[in-house]
């Protein structure tokens, strides 16, 4: 059985580490319908201070229930960079961020070995 308000994701680092997630429907329903329909998204990755990683997108839209602290984990959007955020520590940033998902895996750790050239995968989940 599907549930329309969590939409289960796969995020994928060079096709070699794979970690599981959700886009959350509530936390920022317009956010995450805007997100889900342009899935898949492949795209160089940045890392912000090993605090949080970021990939670019072209949505174009504001901040949605705006949170600025977040939590190891939870993935958000950034309306000022245009970009989806990983957080990889408990963050309390100066800027807002819209809160549209977690990842479920415990082993996101891993993402800290990025490097500069690595592609990050956001897909949908069958």
């Amino acid at each position: 059985m599907t549930n329309v308000s969590r939409i289960p994701i796969s995020i994928m680092l060079n096709s070699s580490i794979r970690l599981d997630g959700e886009l959350i429907r509530y936390l920022s329903p317009l956010t995450v319908k805007r997100i889900a329909n342009n899935l898949p998204i492949s795209q160089l990755i940045n890392n912000f201070q090993n605090k949080y990683l970021y990939i670019k997108m072209d949505l174009g839209i504001g901040a949605e229930k705006p949170l600025k602290q977040f939590k190891k984990g939870d993935i958000a959007f950034s309306p000022i960079s245009n970009s989806i955020c990983i957080f990889i520590e408990d963050y309390n940033h100066n800027q807002q961020f819209s809160h549209i998902g977690h990842i479920k895996n415990e082993n996101f750790h891993e993402l800290l070995r990025t490097k500069p050239g690595d592609v990050l995968t956001i897909k949908k989940d069958n």
